[in-house]
């Protein structure tokens, strides 16, 4: 039987949709005599068949999907592969943010370490571009001095007035740690009163002879801007002693040879000296033993508070010098004139004086330290910057004791474990007379203008 014939070409159709008149078969060009799919054309922006791109058509690719950074990614003119021609890689290290970098070297798109969250410091970049390094930034209010910053808080590193061309008062971190406030610094000298200058030339800061305590005159400025009552009239004082056998402050009246008790200490007290602060009006207390340490002691009570241990054994004389606002501290053994530490009680050795003194004491009418050594009762002077000693006089033997000068009088004053009295004369060559004896074991001796107990 005949195949059937195809009504519009007369001829048979095959199997693969030609038909054949008289045996010849003619192929549909619109389909792939292979598949009988549509035939793939490169170039008519459609990705179809095994094209890898079309033109236009680039699929899903990119130049980031290629390995790139940016730029613009094409289709070969076969459609066989991608041209990344126009694709650019970015360079990390080139200060120039490309493609993807979040930042490159010192290009950092307008970021700082404040944007980044800290206060203060330098924002860098990551070597590989990628992110931000804060490991320069700071954060100010913890109190940790971190990169960028001087300070933070009580952080000072060892920053003080004087390291910022000062002369005293107190050093401080500002809010932002961006640098030291020294509103709380002063220069001695320039005629104003600042840091924590008692005064400075003529700015005595409203002060006067009356409003210190003291009789009519003319209130003054030392060199060092402490006070200097030299131009005050004086009134009467006491001299504060201890008697050792109870620890009990003691106050002595240099008019009437008379004593008083003013309060216990509460602490233990052998052999050591007391000291009288007029430019602050604190009264200081030095213990050689057993405890070896420095004391402030209430006027009122008598009361002793610990400021610090300094560990010195034997450290028996204590005086404070207006001129210089230190308190001084004299030993025996070893022999030694130290410079004591208010804030901690820590004392530091200025020079051997090679003379033990036990008494110590300032005398503001010469302006000298003296130094009164128990046992030979040798009376000397000491340089202030040196320890070296003068000798003023050799009265003889005194027990362990405690001296004091009383500018009202123009005298000194001593007072020994052997319970004696004794008076020098600086304008007889400090020469000695008993005032009074068996008194009981008594240590220390300071002077204390207008002082009622």
């Amino acid at each position: 039987m005949d195949p059937p014939v195809d009504p519009t070409t007369g001829g048979q159709p095959g199997s693969d949709g030609s038909t054949s008149t008289s045996g010849t078969t003619t192929s549909n060009p619109g389909l792939d005599s292979t598949t009988g799919d549509p035939p793939v054309v490169c170039g008519d922006d459609v990705l179809e068949g095994d094209e890898t791109c079309d033109g236009t058509d680039l699929g899903d690719a990119t130049c980031l999907t290629e390995g790139f950074d940016r730029g613009t990614l094409a289709c070969a003119a076969d459609c066989t592969r991608l041209d990344t021609s126009l694709c650019v890689a970015a360079d990390c290290g080139n200060d120039s943010i490309e493609g993807n970098e979040l930042c490159d070297g010192s290009d950092l798109a307008g970021a700082t370490c404040l944007t980044e969250g800290f206060d203060s410091g330098v924002l860098a970049c990551a070597a590989d571009c990628a992110s931000y390094d804060a490991s320069s930034c700071g954060e100010c209010g913890n109190v940790i001095v971190e990169e960028g910053e001087p300070c933070d808080g009580l952080a000072l590193l060892g920053e003080t007035c004087v390291s910022q061309g000062f002369d005293s008062g107190e050093v401080a971190c500002l809010p932002d740690c961006s640098g030291f406030d020294t509103a709380g610094c002063g220069t001695c000298g320039n005629g104003l009163r600042d840091g924590d200058e008692m005064c400075d030339g003529v700015d005595l800061g409203g002060e006067t002879c009356l409003s210190q305590g003291l009789g009519a005159g003319d209130l003054g400025c030392f060199a060092s801007c402490q006070y200097s009552f030299t131009g005050c009239e004086l009134a009467s004082g006491v001299l504060l002693t201890v008697r050792t056998n109870d620890a009990v402050l003691r106050a002595f009246d240099p008019t009437t040879l008379t004593f008083s008790d003013v309060g216990p200490l509460g602490v233990a007290y052998d052999f050591g000296e007391v000291a009288y602060d007029t430019t602050t009006g604190t009264l200081w207390m030095l213990d050689g033993r057993p405890i070896e340490a420095l004391y402030t002691v209430d006027l009122g009570t008598g009361a002793a508070s610990l400021v610090g241990v300094h560990g010195i054994e034997d450290l028996f004389g204590l005086t404070h010098d207006p001129t210089t606002n230190t308190l001084f501290g004299s030993g025996e053994s070893p022999s030694g004139f130290y410079s004591m530490n208010t804030m901690t009680g820590a004392a530091t050795l200025i020079g051997d004086p090679a003379i033990a003194a036990d008494g110590l004491t300032y005398d503001s009418m010469r302006d000298q330290i003296v130094g009164l050594a128990a046992g030979s009762g040798t009376m000397f002077s000491i340089d202030r910057m040196t320890g070296a000693p003068t000798v003023l006089s050799d009265e003889g033997f005194v027990d362990n004791c405690g001296l004091a000068y009383d500018p009202f009088s123009d005298m000194y004053w001593a007072i020994d474990w052997s319970g004696n009295v004794y008076r020098y004369d600086p304008t007889l060559a400090y020469t000695r007379t008993l005032e009074l004896s068996g008194q009981g074991a008594h240590d220390g001796f300071t002077y204390v203008q207008g002082f009622a107990p």
